[in-house]
C-alpha cells in the first residue's frame, strides 16, 4: 500500500473516532444532577453513611440530621475539608473523622452531591448551586485541615 494511503487511513480512522468521543462526552454531560448526585453519594458517602442514610458504626446518620438540614455553607465546608470531633445526631454522640473531598470534587460535583443528600435525607428545596460551592471554597481557600465541630457550630 502506498505511503499516502496509510496516512489517509489513519486520518480517516481518527475522524471516525473523534465524533464517538464527542457523543460520549455529551452523554456524560447530560446526566441529570439528581442522578449525578446519587452516583457520587454511592461512590463517596454510602460506605459509611449507608445508602439509606442511617449510618453504620461510628458514622452518623444523615437521615433527618441537623447537619444535613442546617445551613448549606456548613455542609459544603464539611464536604470540602472534612470534619472531626464529637458530633451529636439524634441524641447520640459520634466521633469519627470524615475526610474532605475538595481536592477531588469540582464545585458542580459538590453541588449535585449535596443537593441529592439534602433532598433525600431531610432538606428538600432549592438545590445547592455550583456558584454557592465556589463562594464557600474561595472564602476558605487557605484551609488545610479538617473543620472542628465547634468551628462549624460557631460559624456555619
Amino acid at each position: 500500500m502506498p505511503h499516502g494511503w496509510k496516512v489517509l487511513s489513519v486520518t480517516s480512522l481518527c475522524l471516525l473516532v473523534l465524533p464517538a468521543g464527542c457523543v460520549a462526552h455529551r452523554r456524560q454531560a447530560r446526566v441529570p444532577d439528581a442522578q449525578r448526585g446519587n452516583m457520587q453519594f454511592q461512590s463517596y458517602c454510602a460506605a459509611c453513611h449507608q445508602y439509606d442514610g442511617q449510618g453504620v458504626g461510628a458514622a452518623p446518620p444523615l437521615d433527618g440530621s441537623p447537619w444535613v438540614t442546617g445551613p448549606e455553607s456548613r455542609l459544603i465546608k464539611i464536604v470540602l475539608h472534612g470534619v472531626r470531633g464529637p458530633m451529636e445526631v439524634h441524641a447520640k454522640t459520634y466521633d469519627l473523622e470524615m475526610p474532605g473531598f475538595g481536592q477531588i470534587l469540582s464545585d458542580a460535583d459538590v453541588a449535585s452531591l449535596l443537593s441529592f443528600v439534602r433532598g433525600r435525607f431531610g432538606a428538600p428545596g432549592e438545590p445547592i448551586t455550583p456558584a454557592t460551592v465556589s463562594r464557600v471554597r474561595a472564602a476558605n481557600q487557605t484551609r488545610t485541615d479538617y473543620w472542628s465541630v465547634e468551628e462549624l457550630i460557631g460559624k456555619p
